[in-house]
């Protein structure tokens, strides 16, 4: 365990490491390969709407149902699981990288442990233990990596509870791989990783309500009431056209002035009340909004 919370702060602190664009909005993404070098490095981190005991748990047990089916979408085609404690177990399994490259193995330690701060740590850690019991098959190449999970206690959201959750990791896949080989295979199994962690707990529709029912609270206090409304304003626009649309829901007028400028209205009838629907697209924090914008940055 020291030496796991020793490996993820000298990865976190590497001046090599930079940030990519993660499949998954809501996690964050760093990474570095060395060109010529099957050897990556990468750290994710999310914010998770669990408890950090409920994260450390669907993490450490590898033998789930849950687990064998993700398994089988991410390339993992061999998995054996041995317990040693009820802190420790081995794991072996095998990975496809694709492109043609021999299959994968290895063989790790895993150990959790629960700091006095509340904080858990899980070290994944290469050994030697069980390669008598579980030899490498003809063909397979013995991959090696260091892996660590950091989960911490966030402030809670009402009564949902939030978890900061870390991944760092170290691989080096063995023989030769090619850069974008190794950047696909890393990015892909980082995502995976901290991705189904975050969306097995999502609760933004949740976390979204509540803080729409704040917003509505607020708005039902304004008293001052704008002299013109935008309404009216567009009706001065000479040479709008209606778009036909798409959507048959919605009704779209627009009106361009040229040099990438001008007017436009889309109007659509919403399930909701008034001060709901305003709350809604209001809230541009909301988790709704960041998932329907695409915003690399925020």
């Amino acid at each position: 365990i020291r030496e796991g919370k020793e490996f993820y702060e000298k990865c976190k602190g590497s001046e090599k490491i930079k940030t990519v664009i993660s499949p998954d909005s809501s996690v964050e993404m760093k990474m570095v390969h060395v060109d010529g070098e099957s050897l990556g490095t990468g750290i994710v981190t999310a914010v998770v709407d669990a408890s950090v005991e409920e994260c450390a748990a669907l993490k450490y047990f590898l033998d789930s149902k849950e687990n064998e089916k993700k398994n089988k979408t991410n390339g993992v085609t061999d998995v054996h699981v041995k317990h040693v404690s009820s802190h420790t177990l081995y794991y072996v399994h095998t990975r496809e990288l694709g492109f043609l490259l021999n299959l994968r193995e290895s063989r790790s330690k895993i150990t959790w442990m629960k700091d006095e701060d509340g904080k858990v740590v899980i070290d994944v850690s290469d050994t030697k233990d069980v390669m008598e019991e579980y030899p490498l098959k003809d063909g397979n190449i013995l991959a090696s990596a260091h892996s660590v999970w950091i989960f911490e206690q966030l402030d809670s959201i009402g009564e949902i509870p939030q978890t900061a959750a870390t991944f760092t990791t170290k691989v080096d896949a063995g023989g030769y791989v090619p850069t974008a080989v190794a950047n696909y295979n890393i990015k892909k199994f980082l995502s995976a990783a901290i991705s189904d962690l975050r969306k097995k707990f999502d609760k933004s529709k949740e976390i979204d309500a509540a803080n729409r029912h704040q917003i509505i609270d607020k708005i039902a206090k304004i008293k001052n009431k704008a002299i013109k409304t935008f309404e009216e304003e567009f009706k001065d626009i000479k040479g709008k056209v209606k778009v036909e649309s798409s959507f048959p829901m919605s009704e779209t007028w627009l009106n361009i002035v040229g040099s990438g400028k001008g007017w436009g209205k889309t109007t659509v009838k919403i399930n909701a009340d008034l001060l709901e629907a305003v709350a809604y697209f209001w809230d541009f924090e909301s988790r709704a909004q960041q998932n329907t914008s695409k915003d690399v940055e925020r």
